[in-house]
């Protein structure tokens, strides 16, 4: 199935799609805490992957933007100076493989699938203010 950035991520403007929680064991082997991976979907073709800790200080930990996506899928992340942030490419995903019929994305062969998590209606920290949101629902919506 060929993708294309702009039209995937306009007809799914405005979703954020998670992959489940990984819980992380302390040295005693009790749960400590865990992280949740975020993908969230613009209409300008942009991507961006979040990752955000839960436990007793439940934190963003941090977010990469796609510079882009192949039509097979392969992503491409503008990966920021090492010296100047904090990112673990481990936990980025590498190629969107298939889209289920209930619009659960699957990335690099997992069975395991980023669920749609939520529409938001505005994403104000990046620059995406409530009607650039709602126009780009409108204008991708059945192009992806």
């Amino acid at each position: 199935m060929p993708f294309s950035a702009k039209q995937f991520a306009g007809s799914h403007c405005g979703c954020r799609y998670q992959q489940d929680y990984r819980p992380t064991l302390g040295r005693d082997g009790k749960k400590e805490s865990g992280t949740l991976e975020v993908i969230k979907f613009y209409y300008d073709g942009a991507i961006r992957f979040e990752q955000h800790c839960y436990g007793e200080a439940a934190t963003f930990v941090f977010g990469v933007w796609a510079s882009g996506m192949d039509s097979d899928g392969t992503l491409h992340w503008a990966l920021p100076d090492r010296r100047k942030s904090y990112y673990d490419e481990d936990y980025l995903p590498k190629k969107l493989d298939r889209v289920d019929e209930a619009g659960n994305l699957y990335f690099d062969g997992s069975n395991f699938p980023w669920k749609l998590a939520d529409d938001f209606e505005e994403d104000k920290r990046w620059g995406y203010p409530r009607w650039k949101v709602l126009l780009g629902k409108l204008t991708g919506k059945n192009k992806g």
